[in-house]
């Protein structure tokens, strides 16, 4: 039992892990936004990001013993990268 409390820990870890990537990268992202100038540099940071959050969140491991306002939040931050990635870069392969 203690193995399965410690393994649902880890998970919900790494889904908070990812809750505070996304909002870390968003808050960058701002900062990007703001400027007059986007650079190409700059554009490539935001991409970055982006595919890190896609991609981040495609590995989370799935459970029923985390809570659900934890699996509705990152689920938000994925959907609001997806889309930020499709309007500024296009679809995803």
């Amino acid at each position: 039992m203690a193995f399965t409390i410690y393994t649902q820990s880890q998970i919900a870890k790494q889904w908070q892990n990812f809750i505070n990537d996304s909002q870390k990268y968003f808050a960058q992202i701002e900062q990007i936004a703001q400027k007059n100038d986007i650079s190409p540099q700059d554009k490539e940071r935001v991409r970055i990001m982006l595919e890190i959050l896609l991609d981040e969140y495609k590995t989370l491991k799935p459970s029923l013993l985390i809570p659900k306002s934890l699996k509705e939040k990152a689920k938000q931050q994925y959907i609001k990268a997806k889309t930020l990635y499709e309007k500024v870069f296009g679809k995803r392969d």
